[in-house]
């Protein structure tokens, strides 16, 4: 009666457990959360003998009610209440736990309720016939019962070289496992027992150890900009000339040679700075892959250290591939968090989000080719390439190494629309590859699906706050009009009734192609609320007005001695209406498609529809980074003032010089009167088919002005003038002592 009590409360705390969706192996990552085999040595006992035939096995069917990789013949129900196999497995644990794990009866009775009907995966509703101590107290009697002694037979030529067992013994038969019957109460034998013991305990912990070094990858990736960013809050850093000769030489200079946004053998070469961000991503990502790892040898599963090294690291790989791509999908991101925490800009971060890819691959590649190379060992080869989770592998393994030739430079910069669709589907082709491969094999036991989870997440959630902003601000109307005397390479955009200050604006034109999901991005130049006496944009009408541009305080001379002067055009201050207005050049893709769509159309000039996302602060705090400064050295060409314009308009510093040269004239009448309206404490000065000395320029702000605060040195335009601008910084700040503290700003948005 008293044992009829227990099994009544026993299952009525099961059946509560089950009820209340408890998760018999935690939730969560492997060793975060979640459980592999806890306790072990329980896990070992079943797994010798979870293959042998019991009185309620079926013999008819061909079911596989265990895993793909380790199948079972019978059914969990069957398990539970087979009393020899209850009995036997209460046997082995009484016998091996108190010798290895040593773990509470608590534990061991939660494994008994959970894990004796489906092994590694527990599950609540299979009910035990009987309770742990119920089957233990049988088994030790059927050994009192037992007429002779079998004993265990255990010689040294049958214990595996390196293997030491623990020395038990019985009366009982003794099971070694296998495919045999098991019809009586048996022992399991100790040398079975410990190599799966060996295996399992080494499984455990290396698993632990991938979900470890994963998360070790994805923490640095994204704590370190934001660590490296608190650097500006110390003076020294700002103010302290031999921090700037530093950082001259160790962050703001090239890895190599002269160029940093100039293509290089078809790349982009990284800066120092960005260079030591790499190296430490890729000695995390080396490191961690090929150590530390837990091997015991000899066991169940491996027959040799090769071979469960080929395991071991290919599954590490595979993980590790998934803790980049959060890391670098995050990087990618316009609303990432990161934009409005460091001080690092976007560009940064893409060029950094392309390293992580390139670990991402890597780790792809090789998680693949161990595994494919263990198969093959193991003579299973020809077995796994039939099932479906093999065949996810490899859909997401092509997907993932095809990003990289659809993303080379020439790519991005020649097909750029090609390029963002290729890079989406293959980027989810990944993903769902990654999804199914883990699916087929565990579904959603064991957690390896969450990094695919939170990977997507991140990106799905920035792609819906991005229709969000778009569909918050509504269609709008765009005027787009050929600059005249731009020999068709300039164009500007005039959004009516928006009103944005600064930042990077994702414009998408519906109507002009079939490609109407398209976004591109642009500088913001002005809006209307950045001329007090106005409030209008520019008048679309073919009438000019000659205005003449603001003197300059000190008049920009060309190599001849000859001041460079640009009549304003086209453009009137004070007959404007609400907007926002950009400014692009003409190559190919959207802002061709504009050009040729203005300028078949009357005026030059044509209204379309507008969908905008944004803007954004691409910048990286520049702001917060100019207050530190007390004198500004903008030096810009091109369109890519456009990006500068707001820093000069808001900024407080008493010196300030802008120094712009284009190699067309369209381009500076149109803008001279919105540099008429700039600040006074803002000295303009303009080139046309020129370029600005630039050893002199940047030789007497840092040397020769008597400026005590430090310098900002701002740069926007081509490539080529913005690595120009940052040798010569490098190179002169390294070469005096008495250079001014600096900080260089690269305002450039690069893909």
């Amino acid at each position: 009666m008293v044992q009829i009590r227990l099994w009544l409360l026993s299952s009525l705390v099961t059946v509560l457990q089950y009820a209340s969706n408890v998760e018999a192996d935690g939730t969560g990552l492997l060793g975060y959360g979640k459980t592999l085999y806890n306790p072990t040595c329980a896990f070992a006992c079943r797994s010798v003998i979870r293959k042998q035939t019991l009185s309620c096995t079926p013999t008819d069917s061909h079911q596989n009610h265990g895993t793909a990789h380790n199948p079972v013949s019978t059914p969990a129900k069957c398990f539970v209440k087979d009393p020899t196999f209850l009995k036997t497995m209460a046997l082995c644990i009484d016998t091996y736990c108190s010798l290895s794990d040593k773990p509470k009866i608590s534990l061991l009775e939660d494994y008994w309720a959970s894990h004796l009907g489906t092994g590694t995966l527990g599950d609540y509703q299979y009910v035990p016939v009987m309770s742990y101590k119920d089957a233990l107290a049988a088994a030790r009697e059927d050994e009192n019962n037992a007429t002779t002694a079998t004993g265990l037979g255990i010689t040294s030529a049958s214990v595996p070289k390196g293997l030491t067992p623990y020395k038990v013994s019985s009366s009982l038969p003794i099971t070694t496992g296998g495919s045999g019957s098991l019809n009586k109460t048996s022992l399991v034998a100790p040398v079975q027992w410990q190599l799966q013991f060996n295996y399992l305990s080494d499984f455990e912990i290396n698993e632990k150890g991938h979900s470890t070094m994963t998360i070790v990858i994805v923490v640095v990736a994204i704590a370190v900009p934001i660590l490296l960013s608190l650097t500006q809050f110390i003076p020294a850093t700002t103010v302290n000339s031999g921090w700037s000769r530093l950082k001259a030489v160790l962050i703001d200079a090239p890895v190599f040679g002269r160029y940093h946004r100039t293509p290089v053998l078809g790349g982009l070469v990284p800066t120092r700075g960005h260079s030591l961000y790499i190296f430490l991503i890729s000695l995390l990502n080396l490191v961690l892959l090929v150590a530390p790892y837990t091997i015991k040898q000899p066991q169940a599963s491996f027959t040799t250290k090769g071979k469960q090294l080929l395991s071991i690291i290919g599954n590490r790989a595979g993980t590790m591939a998934m803790g980049n791509a959060v890391a670098l999908i995050l990087f990618s991101s316009r609303n990432s968090f990161l934009l409005y925490l460091t001080d690092w800009s976007y560009s940064t971060y893409l060029l950094l989000h392309r390293w992580l890819g390139y670990w991402t691959v890597l780790h792809t590649i090789i998680h693949s080719a161990m595994l494919c190379s263990y198969y093959v060992q193991a003579g299973s080869y020809s077995a796994e390439i039939l099932r479906l989770y093999w065949q996810w592998g490899i859909v997401g393994t092509v997907a993932v190494c095809a990003i990289i030739p659809f993303s080379l430079l020439v790519i991005r910069q020649k097909l750029y629309e090609f390029f963002i669709v290729s890079h989406i589907v293959l980027s989810l082709l990944f993903l769902l590859g990654y999804y199914y491969h883990i699916w087929y094999v565990y579904t959603y036991n064991w957690g390896y699906e969450i990094w695919m989870f939170i990977a997507a997440a991140v990106w799905a959630v920035e792609r819906l706050a991005r229709l969000i902003r778009m569909a918050v601000q509504g269609s709008n109307t765009a005027v787009v009009t050929v600059l005249r005397d731009g020999d068709d390479e300039y164009i500007r955009i005039d959004i009516e009734g928006k009103d944005y200050k600064e930042g990077v604006a994702y414009l998408c034109f519906p109507s002009l192609s079939w490609r109407f999901w398209e976004t591109h991005p642009f500088s913001v130049c002005y809006s209307s609320s950045d001329f007090p006496q106005a409030s209008s944009l520019h008048s679309h009408s073919d009438a000019e007005s000659n205005t003449s541009s603001r003197p300059n305080p000190d008049p920009e001379k060309g190599p001849n001695g000859n001041v460079t002067s640009v009549e304003a055009r086209g453009v009137d201050i004070r007959n404007r209406t609400s907007g926002t207005t950009f400014y692009a050049r003409t190559r190919s893709g959207v802002t061709k498609a504009l050009l040729n769509k203005a300028a078949a159309s009357e005026g030059r000039q044509v209204r379309l529809r507008i969908l905008v996302d944004g803007p954004y602060n691409h910048s990286g705090r520049v702001h917060s980074q100019l207050e530190r400064c007390s004198s500004i050295l903008c030096i810009t060409g091109g369109v890519g003032i456009t990006a500068c314009l707001a820093f000069l308009r808001d900024s407080k510093a008493k010196d300030i010089h802008l120094f712009w040269s284009s190699r067309k004239s369209g381009l500076v009448a149109d803008l001279t009167p919105t540099l008429n309206a700039l600040p006074s404490n803002v000295k303009v000065e303009t080139l046309v088919g020129q370029r600005h000395d630039l050893d002199s320029i940047i030789r007497q702000a840092l040397l020769n002005d008597t400026g005590s605060g430090p310098l900002a040195i701002l740069v926007s335009g081509p490539p080529g003038l913005a690595d120009d601008v940052r040798v010569k910084v490098v190179q002169t700040v390294g070469s005096s002592k008495q250079s001014r503290p600096y900080l260089l700003l690269d305002e450039a948005f690069s893909w």
